[in-house]
C-alpha cells in the first residue's frame, strides 16, 4: 500500500555548532527517509548550514539581522509552501518565533524542541526576559513540545506548555585511536606537559557554562596538586574574561578555542568537569564516559538524570566553589573510585542512543501529522 511521504522542515539559528545543533544533525541524518524528507532552514549564515550541506541535507538559510527580526517570515513562507512542507520544527527562541508564525499561516503543524533553560541562554536579563515573554506568547501556536530533560518538561510546563514529551539526546557511538597516542599527541600539539594532571571542560565560554567557577576551583585544587593544568575547549563570548580570570590566577591553562572535533581531546584530561549553571541535559557527558574520563559535574538541569551521583560520576552543587574542588580532589586522588565512575559510565552511555531519540521523535511527527490529514 502506498504511504505518503512527509516533508519535516528544522529551523534553527545555527551560528555556532553546539548541543542543539548535534541533535539537529542527528535528526537530519537518522530520519527514516522512506517516510519523511528532511530539510533545514538556518537564522545565520554559519558553521552550522555549511556542514549540513557537507551532509547533503537541502539547506537554506533566512538570516535574522537582530533577535526580534520577523522580515523574513513572507520568504520562509513562500519557500515552505512551494516545498510542500508538512511539519514545522523549531529549535531555539529565533526558530520558535519564525517558525511557529510560519506554521500558523499554513496552516500546518509545528513542534519545538527544548534545548535549554530560556532564562539563562542570554548574557542580560533583559535579553532572557524578552525571549520568555515571545515564547509565552507563541507557545499556544505549537502543536507539540519535546524536551530534552524532564527537568526542563517541568520548566516548560509552568510557563503554559502543554503536555511536553521528553525525548532524551542520543549520541553516536566515538571512536577513539589508541588512548595513549591521542593523550600524547594532544598534549604535545598544545604545549601542555606530559606529567601535567589536566582538570577539561568542553563547551561554549557562556555565563551558563560555569567556567569561572572551575578556574576558582583549580586554584585551590593546585596546592594539593601542584602540576595542576586547565584545559579549556570551546569559544564564546566570555573568552576574553576567563583569559583575564587565568592570567590573574597564574594557573597553567590551555585555551583553544572551537575545536570541531572536541571529543577528540578527552583522552588527553585526567578529569573532565562540567560546572554548568543551567544545562538542558548535557550531551558533552555522554562523549567523555565513551572515552572512560571520570567526570565532576553540577547537579543542575538535566545533569542528574544522565549521571547517577557516585556511580557514573560525582555531582557537585551549581557555583559550589568548595564543593566543586572535594568533588575533584575525590577523584583525583583515589584511583579506585575514578575507575569505579568509568566503569559505571561505560554503563550508562549506551541507554542514551541515536535510534532511540530518532525513532521516539518520528512517533512524534506520525502521531501529529495524523491529525491533519484530510
Amino acid at each position: 500500500m502506498y504511504e505518503k511521504k512527509y516533508k519535516i522542515l528544522h529551523i534553527i539559528g545555527g551560528g555556532e555548532i553546539g548541543g542543539a545543533e548535534q541533535h539537529v544533525l542527528s535528526l537530519l541524518n537518522g530520519i527514516d527517509q522512506t517516510r519523511f524528507d528532511p530539510y533545514l532552514v538556518c537564522l545565520t549564515q554559519g558553521p552550522f548550514s555549511d556542514l549540513a550541506i557537507d551532509h547533503k541535507i537541502p539547506t537554506h538559510t533566512f538570516p535574522m539581522r537582530f533577535p526580534l527580526d520577523i522580515s523574513p517570515i513572507p520568504a520562509l513562507i513562500r519557500w515552505s509552501r512551494r516545498q510542500g512542507i508538512n511539519l514545522i520544527h523549531t529549535h531555539g527562541s529565533r526558530a520558535n518565533l519564525l517558525g511557529r508564525l510560519s506554521a500558523k499561516w499554513l496552516g500546518i503543524p509545528s513542534l519545538t524542541t527544548v534545548h535549554s533553560s530560556l532564562a539563562h541562554d542570554y548574557l542580560s536579563l533583559w535579553s532572557a526576559q524578552i525571549a520568555l515573554l515571545l515564547d509565552r506568547l507563541t507557545l499556544p501556536l505549537t502543536s507539540g513540545i519535546i524536551t530534552v530533560s524532564e527537568h526542563l518538561a517541568k520548566e516548560v510546563a509552568l510557563r503554559g506548555g502543554r503536555n511536553p514529551l521528553t525525548i532524551y539526546n542520543g549520541h553516536p557511538s566515538l571512536t577513539f585511536d589508541d588512548p595513549s597516542s591521542s593523550r600524547h599527541r594532544f598534549r604535545r600539539q598544545w604545549g601542555i606537559p606530559t606529567d601535567a594532571l589536566v582538570l577539561g571542560t568542553i563547551g561554549r565560554l557562556h555565563p551558563t557554562k560555569g567556567q569561572l567557577y572551575l578556574i576558582q576551583a583549580a586554584g585551590q585544587l593546585r596546592f594539593k596538586f601542584p602540576n595542576l593544568h586547565l584545559l579549556l575547549i570551546g569559544d564564546g563570548p566570555l573568552r576574553q574574561n576567563l583569559t583575564r580570570a587565568l592570567q590573574e590566577s597564574n594557573l597553567p591553562h590551555t585555551i583553544t578555542g572551537y575545536l570541531p572535533s572536541a571529543y577528540e581531546a578527552l583522552p588527553a584530561m585526567d578529569l573532565f568537569v562540567l560546572p554548568s549553571v543551567s544545562e538542558g541535559m548535557g550531551l558533552v557527558l555522554l562523549e567523555a564516559m565513551q572515552a572512560r574520563v571520570p567526570i565532576a559535574a553540577s547537579a543542575v538541569g538535566g545533569i542528574p538524570e544522565l549521571i547517577r551521583d557516585g556511580v557514573d560520576g560525582l555531582l557537585f552543587p551549581p557555583g559550589d566553589v568548595p564543593k566543586l574542588s572535594a568533588a575533584c580532589a575525590s577523584i583525583l586522588e583515589n584511583p579506585a573510585l575514578a575507575e569505579s565512575l568509568v566503569h559505571g559510565g561505560q554503563n550508562r552511555w549506551p541507554m542514551f542512543s541515536i535510534d532511540s531519540m530518532v525513532r521516539a521523535t518520528e512517533q512524534v511527527y506520525t502521531r501529529m501529522l495524523a491529525k491533519t490529514a484530510p
